[in-house]
């Protein structure tokens, strides 16, 4: 079990935590957010703002973390390298995560290596001295991310204000002129090993128009860009990887080409954020928390880990406002979700809200509500199958306020006045108490899908996580399918804070495992009257994956598996009791291949989506079944 420290645990560093998790990893977080969402899944957390390096080297060395990791976020990815060097451990180096995260820098090796890259000059606060003919421009912060602080400016009168826009967002008080370059923009994602930067992925990256206009809205895949355009996009920014230093981690270059000219936007030394690493799993079904969790442990990163099972068409959009589907002003409900995970060609979707969220327009990345990944027979076809999805999602705005009209009032007699106070009191209170009940009191609901008590692993208890949107008593429970309680997990008299956390080990009321079924958190809210079933149900699943056929060949130097299980589940090649292969996916049937040296033990395992695992099967020489050790996968 491998011990990872990842630096960040809010929305963005959520699934990389799950992965782990899912590879039996043990794992840490840093943040400076107390009611981070992604701390339910850790095993031990920390209040430290992953910013302060001293602090994060005291965490690391009190937890005794074999890797650390900087996951989707630029901020991090500085103090990561500087505590990695530090306790000796695998990392970029911190000049290496400077030059990839500082745009200055990033622009002069650039340039010195003679990589293609827009026309830029570097603004510092105080003294710009900028001079700039080319219009239309960009402005943006020289070590922000997330188009904070990003600007299009069209003459020269407008290159000081949004420079003082972008000095807000700079903790260097720095800025970036630079030409605006008007052509398809791409994503890709390099893994680099040795020195030797290897594409995973190239995908288009749509933009809307205004002022979200650096806002990527929409990933496509293929991209729509020509084998010769697609070749030299691979080519310029594997100069620009090579340029910056990077030997070993994962690269996000962003590119755009413009006829045949290709320029490199700028390259990060992480894992991209919005949805990028779904992107490319559903594309390729390659796993790009699998290689940076290696990497971050100094393990090897073969070529099968980099190489696309195979391909096919798939399209993220955003849920955003106009010009995208959501409308604009604050949440009370949500409705529709299930409809769009369920429609035609949709693989996943997800939403970033919940009630009391004020949805506004496109202007930064944190704009972007949510995502319908959808795949078909093309490109064009898998975006137009996630926006039809999309429009399946409705939204309940709470009503703008009405301004009442003036009025006059003549004089009455007493009694009359005091029986029209007291009437407009009770329809007062009858309005709030109504209020009261239509208003959400709970958002931001997380619940673990599946999980075994009986697993012996870290999934052997279900987390269920929610804000309250008021300060109020409630206790949570567990029901049946039928909707009885069959435990209650814990009360809350009084909260202390507005985020609630608790955790079923699987346990009725009476100290019995619950059957294996499904399950649905409750809420009760007894200040308001009010039962809220959450709709995300939690299945128990106790029965352990069965391993119906294994047979293993050894030809020269490789070893090949062919297997099938009873249900969908990882399965787990050990070698010489080491293991050696974790499935990303889980299939009914699959095949492995590596190279090997020798013969060594082999073994094969399997965990399903609950965590239970197959006991090992033992394969002999000739690759047929043997005797099953006595050890886990």
């Amino acid at each position: 079990m491998a011990r990872l420290l990842f630096l960040g645990a809010s929305v963005s560093q959520l699934p990389a935590i799950r992965y782990a998790k899912s590879r039996g990893d043990w794992v840490v977080a840093c943040d400076g957010d107390p009611e981070a969402v992604a701390f339910a899944l850790c095993d031990a957390t920390e209040v430290v703002s992953f910013a302060d390096v001293d602090a994060v080297t005291a965490v690391a060395e009190r937890h005794q973390v074999d890797g650390i990791l900087a996951v989707c976020t630029d901020r991090a990815v500085v103090p990561a390298a500087q505590v990695a060097e530090r306790l000796g451990l695998p990392g970029i180096s911190p000049a290496v995560a400077r030059a990839m995260s500082h745009k200055p820098t990033m622009r002069s090796r650039l340039a010195s290596a003679g990589v293609s890259q827009p026309a830029f000059s570097v603004l510092r606060e105080g003294r710009l001295h900028a001079v700039w003919s080319s219009f239309p421009a960009v402005v943006k912060p020289a070590d922000s991310g997330g188009q904070r602080g990003l600007s299009l400016v069209r003459d020269a009168d407008e290159i000081d204000a949004a420079a003082q826009a972008a000095f807000t967002m700079s903790q260097t008080r720095e800025a970036m002129l630079e030409e605006f370059v008007d052509g398809l923009e791409l994503n890709t994602l390099f893994a680099v090993r040795d020195g030797e930067p290897t594409l995973l992925i190239a995908s288009d990256r749509l933009r809307p128009s205004g002022v979200g206009f650096g806002v990527g809205w929409i990933h496509s895949f293929p991209s729509s860009a020509t084998l010769a355009q697609l070749e030299s996009v691979r080519s310029t920014a594997a100069a620009a990887i090579r340029a910056l230093g990077m030997t070993d981690g994962i690269a996000f270059p962003q590119l755009i080409v413009d006829g045949d000219r290709t320029v490199v936007v700028e390259v990060a030394a992480r894992i991209a954020a919005g949805q990028m690493a779904d992107l490319l799993r559903h594309a390729t079904g390659i796993e790009i928390y699998e290689i940076a969790i290696r990497q971050a442990l100094g393990e090897p990163v073969t070529d099968r880990i980099v190489e696309a099972e195979a391909t096919r068409p798939v399209a993220i959009r955003f849920l955003t406002a106009a010009p995208g589907p959501l409308p604009v002003g604050k949440v009370v409900a949500i409705h529709g979700l299930d409809d769009v995970r369920t429609a035609p060609g949709v693989l996943d979707a997800g939403v970033y809200f919940g009630p009391g969220t004020v949805i506004e327009p496109v202007k930064v990345d944190a704009d972007r509500r949510g995502y319908v990944i959808a795949t078909a027979g093309t490109a064009p076809l898998a975006l137009e199958r996630a926006e039809a999805a999309a429009r399946l999602l409705r939204l309940e705005l709470e009503p703008p306020p009405r301004r009442g009209r003036r009025c006059s009032v003549r004089r009455a007699v007493m009694p009359a006045v005091v029986v029209g106070l007291l009437a407009v009191s009770a329809l007062a209170f009858a309005v709030t108490e109504r209020a009261k009940l239509r208003t959400a009191l709970v958002a931001g609901t997380r619940v673990d899908k599946t999980f075994s008590p009986v697993c012996g692993c870290t999934q052997d208890v279900a987390h269920v996580a929610f804000r309250l949107v008021r300060h109020t008593s409630v206790d949570v429970g567990i029901v049946n399918a039928s909707g009885h309680l069959v435990r209650m997990l814990r009360r809350l008299p009084d909260p202390t804070h507005m985020l609630v956390r608790v955790a079923w080990n699987g346990l009725e009321s009476n100290g019995e495992l619950a059957r294996s079924g499904v399950f649905y958190p409750e809420v009760i809210l007894p200040a308001f009257h009010r039962t809220l079933r959450l709709p995300s149900p939690i299945k128990v699943d106790t029965d352990a994956p069965r391993i119906l056929f294994a047979r293993a060949w050894l030809h020269s130097d490789r070893l090949t598996v062919r297997y099938r299980v009873s249900e969908p589940s990882h399965a787990v090649l050990m070698l010489n009791g080491r293991r050696v292969e974790f499935t990303r996916f889980e299939p009914l049937a699959g095949t492995l291949s590596l190279r090997v040296h020798g013969r060594p033990a082999a073994a094969l395992g399997a965990v399903d989506l609950a965590g239970n695992r197959a006991e090992l099967l033992a394969l002999n020489d000739e690759g047929r079944p043997g005797s099953r050790p006595s050890s886990q996968a």
